[in-house]
């Protein structure tokens, strides 16, 4: 039973980081399907997006950069440095730049209700990705993880600093001229659920049963 038990190990951490990986990718599939639907997204993104407008940089460049300095700020309040943070950081970066062009290519009537589907779907998208990736317990992506730095200094649920930081965000976005729209209002305003709950049920249903068996041996 011990032998069988190591023998699959390798597979059980293999799906693990197959699920990270396919978790931060999903990420980057909402964003740009809510982009695509030109009502808003969060405002963090929204002010990424701005500055990939207003500069020659891409979408995935300013991700890395503005990211870069929410793993420099969390690290500062928790006076730790997450140095594998970085690679999702890098990867996702990447993701964006390679996924962003296909789906704008994709065709989308230009009505409200279709445009309103496209980005409830990218919403979604976005929440059941990042629910998966963070339930691994993988290195999260600097917001993530500053989200948790900040419910920890305040001694409040990620749902509350997540509508903090999404708060300064709005400010940004305004700032850079970033898109914004009813969308906006609906993911600040709803997120740190979102993402709260679709962590919990990643955990119950993709993840629990081997997370366990690893933490076991």
């Amino acid at each position: 039973m011990a032998q069988n038990r190591n023998c699959s190990l390798p597979l059980q951490k293999g799906y693990v980081v197959f699920m990270y990986l396919l978790g931060l990718a999903g990420t980057c599939a909402g964003v740009s399907i809510c982009l695509k639907s030109a009502m808003g997204i969060d405002a963090w993104n929204a002010s990424i997006a701005g500055l990939a407008e207003i500069t020659p940089l891409s979408l995935g460049t300013w991700t890395v950069l503005i990211h870069l300095a929410f793993w420099l700020i969390s690290a500062l309040l928790d006076r730790k440095f997450r140095w594998l943070c970085v690679f999702p950081v890098i990867y996702k970066g990447i993701i964006l730049d390679l996924v962003k062009p296909w789906i704008d290519q994709a065709a989308l009537p230009d009505d409200m209700m279709s445009r309103l589907l496209c980005f409830l779907a990218g919403y979604l998208v976005i929440a059941v990705f990042t629910g998966i990736y963070i339930a691994t317990g993988y290195p999260r992506m600097p917001v993530d993880g500053l989200m948790f730095s900040l419910a920890a200094l305040l001694r409040t649920d990620i749902r509350w600093s997540r509508l903090l930081m999404e708060i300064i965000g709005f400010a940004v976005m305004f700032w850079v001229g970033g898109a914004f729209g009813a969308g906006t209002v609906i993911m600040t305003l709803t997120c740190g659920y979102m993402f709260s709950a679709c962590k919990y049920l990643a955990e119950k249903l993709l993840l629990r049963s081997i997370l366990t068996e690893q933490n076991e041996q």
